[in-house]
């Protein structure tokens, strides 16, 4: 057992991967430690030569195939360390994926929910603070129309992914969307149709959405999505359901909108640089035409 001897603190688990008829990936339970508990919520001989998606069938409806995804990471790779927020565990995990052979391999578990929550909790009592004794304190970070977060927060919390990106290699991504043809749409169905097309599109966006992502809005009839501990490849799996989502939208008149987009993954540059980057990346894409998505 010396090859745990880093991970002892750690819930520990084994699979082996299973190949379905249909094609699909599966994974089976071979081993676990007792600390997988407080992880996945049963105790470690209740889910031994279990499969994954039997103990856990919410995975159907996941945005992420996740026995594939690890399946792949720990035939590629001697150590993968994911970090994500796994929604079917509702939990912020760091998964180390190591040791396989013989289609068997470890995955090592932390929960790093309290640690990825507390930053956001201190951003946003801080400005509350700053609001003290002013009617404005309880909309200290808040669009008024729209109800998610202001510009200024989300620059905020920008600043704060970019630190533990240099402190501690935490990737993240932005996305940066746009109605098209919003100004149109005003003109020709009022004003206030145009408020709720923009406060749907919000409530779209805050349901897809993952809790550790920052949504909030751009200006007008933008939007900003900071996509938190997420790298460029499953970003664009996130922001190609948030585009369909979005263009399911039906409003009596208003039928069958689109949205441009700009998606950037993080790769060291100044905030500015950043912001500019995503707003040169969306210009293109509106240039292109309506419905489009650059990344």
């Amino acid at each position: 057992m010396m090859i745990f001897k880093n991970y002892i603190s750690d819930a520990l688990i084994k699979f082996k991967i299973i190949r379905e008829k249909s094609g699909k990936i599966d994974l089976e339970v071979l081993w676990s430690n007792e600390q997988i508990k407080s992880i996945m919520g049963m105790n470690e001989y209740d889910i031994i030569n279990k499969k994954i998606t039997a103990l856990f069938p919410g995975m159907h409806n996941s945005l992420f195939d996740w026995p594939k995804i690890l399946s792949e990471a720990a035939m590629t790779n001697n150590h993968k360390v994911i970090e994500q927020y796994v929604s079917t565990f509702e939990k912020y995990l760091r998964l180390s994926i190591f040791g396989y052979k013989d289609d068997c391999f470890y995955i090592a578990i932390q929960d790093l929910t309290y640690k990825k929550t507390f930053r956001r909790t201190l951003l946003e009592k801080d400005r509350e603070i700053k609001h003290l004794g002013s009617e404005l304190k309880a909309r200290a970070n808040e669009d008024v129309l729209t109800k998610l977060y202001n510009l200024q927060f989300v620059v905020e919390c920008i600043r704060n992914s970019i630190l533990c990106y240099k402190e501690e290699g935490v990737n993240f991504c932005l996305l940066l969307i746009d109605i098209d043809d919003f100004n149109k749409i005003n003109l020709e169905h009022g004003i206030n149709t145009g408020d709720i097309l923009l406060q749907d599109v919000a409530h779209i966006l805050s349901s897809v959405a993952r809790k550790i992502d920052v949504v909030g809005r751009y200006g007008n009839d933008k939007f900003i999505i900071l996509l938190n501990n997420m790298d460029i490849d499953i970003a664009k799996i996130s922001a190609g359901r948030i585009k369909m989502e979005i263009e399911k939208y039906d409003l009596n008149l208003v039928n069958g909108i689109s949205i441009c987009g700009a998606l950037l993954e993080y790769s060291g540059e100044l905030l500015e640089e950043l912001m500019e980057n995503a707003e040169l990346l969306l210009s293109k894409a509106q240039s292109m035409g309506k419905g489009i998505l650059l990344s």
